[in-house]
């Protein structure tokens, strides 16, 4: 049960964090035209964080329960590294 919830909510998570992060970063390496005063990358980084960390929590889920605690300390590294990249694409735009 704890699983099938970790995939579910993996998903309910995950796919909108990817969207988000994809439109940060369309945002941030294409020319301005696309995307005139940075809407995207600024609200985009907003609400992508939360998500992340979301993702991050529930991930670990879907993993076997003696397999947890490592999933758990990978999933928290990523989301930091993931989280610092997201707000570098986010403060280095000009």
């Amino acid at each position: 049960m704890t699983r099938t919830a970790g995939v579910v909510l993996t998903t309910l998570f995950g796919i909108p964090f990817l969207l988000l992060a994809w439109q940060i970063l369309d945002s941030r390496f294409n020319p301005a035209s696309t995307d005139y005063h940075g809407y995207a990358l600024i609200f985009g980084t907003v609400f992508a964080i939360p998500l992340a960390l979301a993702t991050s929590l529930v991930v670990p889920l879907i993993f076997s329960r003696g397999r947890r605690r490592v999933a758990y300390r990978v999933s928290a590294f990523v989301f930091v590294v993931v989280a610092v990249g997201l707000l570098a694409a986010w403060f280095t735009a000009a």
